[in-house]
C-alpha cells in the first residue's frame, strides 16, 4: 500500500512539472511571436536604417524559436513571420537599389515558402525576384519569374496580383523592344483594372501603353494613353505617377524634334522627384534634362544634369541608366565635334545595351555610333554598324529605329559614292517620315494636348471659381463676424455701465445702512453706558444701605444688653433682615440682565446644579467685584463667600490653577 502511495505521488509530481515546464515554453512562445510581429509593424512605417534593424531582429528571433521547437502550428506561424521579414528585408535592399543583397532575401523566402506550401508567400517571393531581374535589365529570368508568379496568383484568384505580374510582362516586353507582345500584355493588365474597379491600375495601364505607343511611333495615341494617366493620378493625388507621366509627355517632345516643350514637362517632373527624394527616378529625369538641353546647345547645363545621372545610376548598379547616360556623353561630345570622345561612349553604350538585351536602345546606339564614325571618315564600320541598327530595328518594330538607321546608311553610301543605294535608304526614310510625322498625325498630337491643357484650364478655372466663392464667403462671415463683434461691444459697455452702477449704488446704500448701524450702535452703547452707571449707582446705593442697616442691627444687638425686652429687638431684628432691600436685588437683576443679556438663562441651562444664590454670586463675579465688595453688598462674611465661590467652581468644573473670574467672564 505505501509502495502504490509513493508511485502516485512521483506520477503528480511528474505531471505537475511537465504541466509547468509546457507553460513557461508556451508563454515564452508567445512573447517570441509577439516581439516579432511588433517589429514588423514596426518596420513596414519607419525608415529605411532603423526597418533594417527591425527586420534583421524579427529574423532572428523567428530562426530561434524554429531552433527550439514547438508543435508543427507553432512552427508554421514562426516560419510565416520569418518569410514576410526576408521579403520586407529584401524590399528595403530594392528601394536603395542594393539588387544583389535584395535576390539573396528574396530567393531564400521562395525556398521557405515553398517548402511549407504557402502558395500565396510562393507567389509573392517570385514577384518580388522578378521585379529585381527587370531592374538589372535580365529580362528572360525576368519574364521567366512573372510567369511562376502569374500562375499561382491565378489559383488563388487574386486580380490585383495578377494585374501587376501582366503589367510587369509587358515592361520586359517593351525594353526588350517587342512591341506587339507588351501591348498585349499592357491589355491584358488593362482588362484587369477594369472588370474589378482599380482605377489607380487602369491608369498605370495608359501610362506604360503610352511609352509603348511612342516607342512605335504612334504619337497620336500616346499623348492620348498619357492625358488618361495623368487625369486619373491627380485625382487620386498620386504625385510620384503624375511625374512619371509628365517625363513620358516631354520624351514624346523630343521624339518630335522639339526640346522647349520637352523641358517644361521634365522640370515639372523633376520638382516632383525632388520634392519626394527618388534616387530611382532622378537619374531618369537628369539624363532626360541633359538630353534635351544637348538639343538645345546648351552645353553646360546638359554636362551638369549628366554628371548628376551619372552619380546615382554608378551608385545603383544598373547598367540601363549606365548605358543611356553614356549615350548622351557621346551625343554631348559629338555636338561639340568631338567625335572620337564621343564614339567611345557610344560603343560603350552599344555594348551595356546588349548585355542587357535592350533591342531598342541598342538600335538607337548603334546609329549614333554609325553617325559619329561617319564624320571621322570611318565609312565601312558606319555602314556596318548602321546596318545592325536597322536588322535589330525591324526586329522589334520601331519605325522611328528604321527611320534613324536608314537616314544614316543614306548618308554613309553618299559619302562612300554609291548614289544608288543612297537613294534607296533615302527613299525608304523618307516613306517613314511620312508614315511617322504625317501633318494629320502631328495636328491630332496637337490636339490632343490642346484638349490636355484646355481639361487643366478647366481644372484651375473651377478652383479660382471655388476659391472665389470661398473668399466672397469669407468675407461674408468676416463681416457678420465684425457685427457681432460690434454687437457684443456695446451690449458688454452697456452690461459695464449697469453693473458699474449697480454697484454704485450698492455702496451708496451701504453707506448709509452703515451710518444708520454705526448710529445705532452708538445710541445702544450710549443705552448701555447709561445702564452700566445706573446698575453701578444702585449697587453703590444698595452697598451704603446695607451698610446703614448693619450698623443699626449693630446698635440694636447693643440695645439687647439694655432693659429693653431682648425678644422684642430679636424679633424686630429678624424682619429688617427678611426686609433687606428685597426690591433693591430685584431692580439689580433687572439692570444686570439688560447689561448682560442672557448671562443668566446660559448659567442656568449650562450649570443646572448652582443655586439662586450661587447664580447671583457669579453675577456679582461677572461685574468684576471682589470678595470684600460683595460681602459688603450680600450682607454675607468673607469667609461665607470665599466657600461659595469654592463650590462654584466645582460645579462649574474650573480647575484650580484657572481664574473663575476669567472663566466667568466667558460665558
Amino acid at each position: 500500500m505505501r509502495h502504490l502511495r509513493l508511485i502516485y505521488q512521483l506520477l503528480f509530481l511528474f505531471g505537475f512539472l511537465s504541466f509547468t515546464t509546457t507553460w513557461s515554453q508556451n508563454s515564452k512562445a508567445l512573447a517570441d511571436t509577439a516581439l516579432i510581429s511588433a517589429n514588423l509593424s514596426k518596420a513596414a512605417n519607419t525608415e529605411a536604417d532603423t526597418a533594417i534593424q527591425l527586420y534583421n531582429t524579427a529574423i532572428q528571433t523567428a530562426e530561434k524559436c524554429l531552433r527550439e521547437g514547438g508543435s508543427k502550428a507553432y512552427k508554421d506561424a514562426v516560419k510565416r513571420k520569418l518569410i514576410k521579414a526576408r521579403l520586407g528585408l529584401g524590399l528595403v535592399f530594392y528601394s536603395n537599389m542594393e539588387y544583389a543583397k535584395a535576390l539573396n532575401l528574396y530567393k531564400i523566402a521562395l525556398k521557405e515558402a515553398e517548402d511549407m506550401g504557402d502558395t500565396a508567400l510562393a507567389a509573392e517571393s517570385y514577384f518580388d525576384i522578378a521585379e529585381v531581374y527587370l531592374e538589372q535589365s535580365q529580362f528572360t529570368e525576368a519574364m521567366e519569374y512573372y510567369n511562376f508568379s502569374l500562375s499561382r496568383y491565378e489559383k488563388l484568384k487574386d486580380i490585383a496580383s495578377q494585374f501587376w505580374c501582366y503589367t510587369g510582362m509587358g515592361i520586359v516586353q517593351k525594353q526588350s523592344g517587342n512591341y506587339r507582345d507588351a501591348i498585349e500584355f499592357y491589355t491584358r493588365a488593362l482588362e484587369k483594372a477594369r472588370g474589378n474597379g482599380l482605377s489607380y491600375e487602369e491608369a498605370i495601364c495608359y501610362n506604360n501603353l503610352g511609352n509603348v505607343h511612342r516607342k512605335t511611333g504612334d504619337f497620336a495615341k500616346a499623348m492620348e494613353a498619357y492625358q488618361k494617366a495623368v487625369e486619373v493620378f491627380r485625382k487620386l493625388e498620386d504625385e510620384t505617377a503624375v511625374s512619371d507621366c509628365l517625363n513620358n509627355i516631354g520624351n514624346l517632345y523630343i521624339d518630335n524634334g522639339d526640346p522647349f516643350r520637352a523641358l517644361e514637362y521634365y522640370r515639372q517632373s523633376l520638382k516632383i522627384s525632388e520634392q519626394a527624394k527618388d534616387e530611382y527616378r532622378l537619374i531618369i529625369r537628369y539624363k532626360n534634362l541633359a538630353g534635351a538641353y544637348t538639343e538645345l546647345k546648351d552645353y553646360e547645363n546638359a554636362r551638369l544634369y549628366l554628371e548628376d545621372a551619372l552619380k546615382l545610376a554608378e551608385k545603383s548598379g544598373d547598367k540601363s541608366f549606365l548605358a543611356s547616360c553614356n549615350m548622351l556623353f557621346g551625343k554631348l561630345h559629338e555636338a561639340k565635334n568631338d567625335f572620337i570622345v564621343a564614339s567611345a561612349f557610344f560603343r560603350k553604350s552599344v555594348n551595356l545595351y546588349a548585355e542587357i538585351g535592350a533591342k531598342p536602345e541598342q538600335s538607337e546606339a548603334l546609329v549614333e555610333l554609325a553617325n559619329t564614325l561617319l564624320n571621322q571618315k570611318s565609312i565601312k564600320e558606319a555602314i556596318q554598324f548602321a546596318k545592325e541598327a536597322l536588322k535589330i530595328a525591324e526586329s522589334t518594330g520601331s519605325l522611328k529605329g528604321r527611320l534613324d538607321a536608314s537616314l544614316c546608311l543614306a548618308g554613309c553610301y553618299e559619302k562612300d559614292g554609291n548614289p544608288s543605294q543612297a537613294y534607296l535608304y533615302l527613299s525608304r526614310a523618307t516613306e517613314l517620315k511620312d508614315s511617322i510625322y504625317t501633318v494629320e498625325k502631328y495636328r491630332t498630337i496637337e490636339e490632343i494636348e490642346a484638349g490636355f491643357a484646355r481639361s487643366e484650364l478647366k481644372k484651375q478655372n473651377e478652383a479660382l471659381s471655388q476659391m472665389s466663392m470661398l473668399q466672397k464667403q469669407a468675407i461674408r462671415t468676416k463681416n457678420v463676424i465684425m457685427v457681432l463683434l460690434g454687437v457684443s461691444l456695446l451690449l458688454g459697455i452697456a452690461l459695464i455701465w449697469l453693473i458699474y452702477k449697480r454697484i454704485k449704488e450698492a455702496k451708496r446704500e451701504t453707506g448709509v445702512i452703515k451710518q444708520q448701524s454705526e448710529e445705532k450702535i452708538g445710541q445702544l452703547s450710549e443705552d448701555l453706558i447709561s445702564k452700566e452707571r445706573e446698575l453701578t449707582s444702585k449697587t453703590i446705593f444698595i452697598n451704603q444701605k446695607n451698610q446703614i442697616l448693619e450698623k443699626i442691627i449693630g446698635e440694636l444687638d447693643e440695645l439687647k444688653k439694655s432693659e429693653v425686652s431682648a425678644q422684642s429687638i430679636q424679633h424686630l431684628q429678624v424682619q429688617l433682615k427678611q426686609e433687606l432691600s428685597p426690591n433693591a436685588w430685584r431692580e439689580f437683576e433687572t439692570q444686570f440682565n439688560e447689561v448682560h443679556p442672557g448671562f443668566q438663562s446660559r448659567l442656568l441651562t449650562g450649570y443646572p446644579d448652582l443655586t439662586p444664590a450661587e447664580r447671583r454670586l457669579c453675577s456679582f463675579i461677572r461685574l468684576d467685584m471682589n470678595t470684600r465688595e460683595i460681602s459688603s453688598l450680600s450682607g454675607q462674611s468673607i469667609k461665607s463667600i470665599e466657600v461659595a465661590r469654592t463650590r462654584i467652581r466645582k460645579k462649574l468644573g474650573v480647575p484650580h490653577e484657572q481664574n473663575l473670574t476669567n472663566f466667568i467672564a466667558l460665558i
